[in-house]
């Protein structure tokens, strides 16, 4: 037991199970805290993970150090094994809810119907559309100008369980995937303040989702490769949709990789003849610009794999060109 922390499921205290690993889990834990619930612990799964999609381990891009801050915050930290040792770590004791906040795995149901409250994540869109992975990297890719966050019940599909609270947000012409990161955080942490107290008191029911679900699959680092050949309008998004806090864009130039963080469309600056890839430095423009299909693109902040910016490279290498 964590010392001044009451029991698992004592007497008149709501008790909060949390799974997750990332900036999200660690606002929705926040919020958890401030609704006035007993947060009992938080399960967190490891920088790099194993998962069914992937034949090598998964690096959590997004992790937040939740060990560390349950410990400042006296509450119990387990990290993540399998479900069945969550349960032999319970002792058996039992929260009423369960919580899924920046988790990366299927919940069994066996697991879920322990909790009398029932079972909730948060996913990264207005259900039913996104199912899946990537929600937010995907609603930027598809053009779309609207997303949010749901708050729902899990079940034995795909996020289709029944929706408890929707918050939306816009996508804007420029916005980048790092504005949606910190617009779904803070979505779902007021979801779940002002939603946990009415779901722990039952007098929430829920809804089914109506509408045309869509589905999104995972994405990996590697689909952040840059293909010259494309429009200048397709780069740009690519771009703004796998910045930090994700790998990022990138391509290639003698060999050296290069991450492209940041970019727009060359509005107003002359024509330039030259071929996909090809790299542009023209005395109108203070950055280096790339000929992509249809247009230019300039390139306003570009680094190497360790961090170290690599824009006077690239002011040095007008006439060259990116792997395609």
């Amino acid at each position: 037991m964590v010392p001044g922390v009451p029991a698992w499921g004592a007497a008149g205290v709501n008790c909060v199970l949390l799974l997750g690993g990332t900036d999200v889990t660690l606002a929705v834990a926040e919020a958890v805290v401030a609704s006035g619930a007993q947060l009992s612990a938080v399960v967190s799964v490891a920088p790099q993970f194993s998962i069914s999609y992937s034949r090598e381990k998964i690096t959590n891009v997004r992790r937040a150090d939740l060990a560390t801050w349950c410990e400042a915050h006296g509450i119990r930290h387990i990290a993540f094994e399998s479900y069945a040792a969550i349960l032999a770590d319970l002792d058996g004791m039992q929260p009423d809810l369960c919580l899924v906040a920046g988790w990366y795995h299927m919940v069994p149901s066996n697991f879920r119907e322990r909790f009398s409250c029932g079972c909730y994540g948060f996913h990264a869109s207005l259900l039913p559309q996104l199912r899946g992975g990537a929600p937010l990297n995907w609603a930027i890719l598809s053009g779309m100008n609207e997303t949010g966050v749901t708050l729902f019940e899990l079940g034995d599909g795909v996020d289709d369980g029944r929706v408890f609270g929707q918050e939306r947000f816009p996508i804007g012409a420029r916005t980048t995937i790092g504005e949606l990161v910190k617009a779904s955080r803070n979505a779902c942490a007021r979801l779940a303040l002002s939603l946990l107290p009415v779901i722990l008191d039952r007098s929430l029911a829920g809804r089914p989702q109506t509408g045309v679900p869509s589905y999104a699959l995972q994405r990996r680092p590697e689909d952040g490769r840059i293909d010259w050949t494309r429009s200048v309008a397709e780069i740009d998004t690519l771009i703004r949709a796998t910045g930090r806090p994700y790998p990022g864009a990138f391509t290639e130039l003698e060999g050296e990789e290069i991450r492209v963080w940041s970019a727009a469309p060359a509005d107003g600056l002359p024509k330039v003849l030259g071929l996909p890839g090809q790299i542009a430095c023209i005395a109108e423009s203070g950055f280096p610009c790339v000929v992509a299909q249809d247009d230019m693109l300039v390139i306003h902040e570009a680094t190497d794999t360790d961090g170290e910016c690599r824009l006077d490279k690239l002011r040095k290498s007008g006439h060259k060109r990116f792997a395609r």
